[in-house]
């Protein structure tokens, strides 16, 4: 049941005229009212007074949404998040059975591996109070770890590399709903932290920099460590000089991963990144704020494959409309659902360049 302040928060929602959907992926790719920002708070406010019969059909809704908070980047409300609402929907789909079959997989390998991708071996690497956390999607993919370890070779930096096997931000299981399970991934990660004695964790994925920094403390979870992005990080040690690179002749689109752009507001290293590199940035109509979420794996934060690919194939189309010869991003989920672009991730297009061998700082 809503409370007094929660009640009156979702009814502006959904009385609001001042057509957030239009920034909404899901809205967009669909071009349905039932999934746009307004509707879905007025869906929620109905359940929540038990006025709806098609209690399958509500959760249906809830699932669709990409939660990648455009609609509250751009909402005229302060410190007013939909995505709260929709979380406390998705946790009782949780409890009733009723999620999506996508998500209901995901969870399954979850709660099986301790993963949502299946066995992975564990990676521990290197010893140093600064870690780098391999997410989920980053472990997945092999160029994103081998830039990474190329570039903390050459930067001489100490960087302890963990990651793999059972150790989770716990995103899926908290997009899931499954409020339980995440608490316990999120006091796993947290004793992880702790007993590598880390005081600084880099991360590649803007997710699990979501759960870690803005989630956590909300189940009672504090890392006692500064959480930082990639793309902060390679900009430091380019900017730093301890590592040289090769500039470009050529033209490069970025595309901004929604969680790093809408909660972090991280917008401009990336961009300065590929300007360290050499590279002429050719925008795409919606960037920045106003980027379009990649539409995620199914079963992450989208349940529904069909809507995720609508999605997907929205943005590439915005991407390849600017013709650009380089696609990058800062994100290795961002980059598996794009990839039919043949977008790389700004930490491959780092490594790739460098040129100053290992710990040797540029003159």
């Amino acid at each position: 049941m809503l409370d007094k302040q929660e009640l009156q928060a979702l009814t502006n929602c959904a009385l609001c005229a001042n057509m957030c959907k239009y920034t909404c992926p899901i809205y967009l790719a669909s071009g349905s009212e039932t999934l746009s920002p307004q509707k879905i708070a007025r869906l929620i406010l109905y359940e929540d007074k038990d006025l709806l019969e098609d209690r399958q059909g509500f959760f249906d809704v809830v699932f669709s949404s990409a939660m990648c908070g455009a609609c509250s980047r751009h909402c005229i409300y302060e410190a007013y998040d939909l995505r709260k609402f929709i979380q406390k929907a998705r946790s009782k789909a949780h409890r009733e059975g009723a999620l999506p079959e996508e998500t209901r997989k995901r969870l399954e390998t979850f709660r099986e591996f301790g993963n949502p991708n299946g066995e992975r071996q564990l990676v521990d690497e290197g010893t140093s109070t600064a870690g780098y956390f391999l997410s989920c999607s980053g472990y997945k993919d092999e160029g994103v770890l081998r830039a990474m370890r190329r570039i903390v070779e050459a930067s001489g930096q100490q960087v302890r590399i963990f990651g793999g096997a059972d150790i989770c931000c716990g995103a899926p299981l908290y997009y899931a709903g499954d409020t339980d399970g995440f608490e316990g991934a999120a006091r796993k990660m947290a004793a992880d932290i702790r007993e590598k004695g880390l005081d600084r964790v880099i991360v590649d994925c803007p997710n699990c920099m979501r759960m870690m920094t803005k989630v956590y403390p909300e189940v009672g979870v504090d890392l006692q460590a500064e959480v930082i992005h990639t793309s902060e990080f390679l900009l430091g040690l380019l900017r730093e000089g301890r590592i040289e690179v090769r500039k470009e002749s050529a033209r490069a689109t970025y595309h901004d991963p929604c969680i790093l752009a809408n909660d972090f507001h991280i917008t401009e290293a990336p961009r300065a990144i590929l300007g360290e590199l050499g590279f002429e940035l050719q925008e795409p109509a919606y960037s920045e704020n106003h980027a379009h979420c990649c539409g995620g794996p199914a079963g992450a934060r989208i349940g529904h494959a069909g809507l995720a690919d609508k999605v997907r194939t929205m943005r590439i189309a915005e991407l390849k409309q600017t013709e650009a010869e380089v696609y990058a991003s800062a994100c290795p989920t961002c980059k598996a659902v794009l990839s039919e672009s043949g977008i790389k991730d700004v930490t491959e297009l780092v490594a790739e360049r460098i040129v100053n061998g290992p710990g040797q700082a540029r003159a």
